[in-house]
């Protein structure tokens, strides 16, 4: 009979322990919701980066002129899930051509003005942008590639993207795997997803819409790689306070540095 009195008294003892928080049982879902998140991010852009070089190599081996460097970027505009517009342009920064023909009108330009030139790409397989606004009135990233041919320079391809390409089927995921949200800041403040299309291409630090609690933590996330940190914030047409948690982690790529934000109520 005493055995069984013994169970008892230490199963009541254990349960009233962990009640009472003695047992430390850590929530890890957030941080491994920026762990698959920029997995996922980073699979997207490796794979589009490796599509971008082999196009890159086509162009390099001979299809330079405008029909056929136009074929490899049809070709790559299939292939790639991010693709908005392709365009490439030789060693003088001149568009050769462009791929779908809704930019037909930049064949010819010259893109010295990016910036994009051949100490740009000095040591660089891949590069990628801030998010910025694009002559066509849109905003969006530019994923390129340098082309080389025998180690000279022959231009580059560079693809424009919107960021809800790449990041709408992360936030998908997240929210119906997790419940969570998904925002990605430049290191600069300025969003280059959240998952409200509203927030898009907003710079937390410098827009006076943010509340100081808001603009304390986007000051906190921009600083460090990663962590944890809160804020509260008014929802829309409401007068409830709402806190949030978020949890980040950095992601780079192509010479961009990105937070990942995991975003909670």
């Amino acid at each position: 009979m005493r055995l069984p009195y013994l169970l008892l008294i230490g199963l009541f003892v254990c349960t009233a322990v962990i009640s009472a928080g003695c047992v430390n049982t850590v929530d890890t879902s957030k941080e491994n919701a920026a762990s698959e998140a920029i997995s996922m991010i980073n699979i997207s852009l490796s794979e589009n980066a490796d599509w971008m070089t082999q196009a890159a190599d086509e162009i390099a081996a001979g299809k330079n002129d405008a029909d056929s460097s136009k074929q490899v970027l049809a070709d790559l505009y299939q292939k790639s899930t991010l693709a908005q517009t392709i365009l490439y342009a030789n060693e003088n920064m001149i568009v050769v051509s462009v791929y779908p023909d809704i930019i037909l009108s930049s064949v010819g330009t010259d893109q010295s003005s990016y910036g994009t030139n051949e100490a740009y790409y000095s040591g660089k397989t891949i590069a990628l942008t801030e998010y910025f606004h694009l002559d066509d009135g849109t905003n969006a990233s530019v994923l390129s590639a340098p082309v080389y041919d025998n180690g000279t320079w022959k231009g580059y391809i560079s693809m424009s993207f919107d960021s809800s390409r790449l990041f709408g089927d992360v936030e998908k995921y997240l929210f119906e795997n997790y419940g969570y949200h998904l925002c990605v800041l430049q290191t600069n403040g300025l969003q280059v997803y959240d998952y409200d299309l509203r927030e898009r291409g907003k710079n937390i630090l410098t827009d006076p819409s943010y509340p100081d609690d808001v603009k304390t933590a986007a000051m906190e996330i921009c600083r460090e790689t990663s962590g944890t940190t809160k804020y509260t914030y008014k929802k829309t047409g409401s007068d409830e306070i709402v806190q949030k948690t978020v949890v980040w982690d950095t992601l780079e790529f192509g010479g961009q540095t990105w937070r990942v934000l995991i975003l909670a109520e």
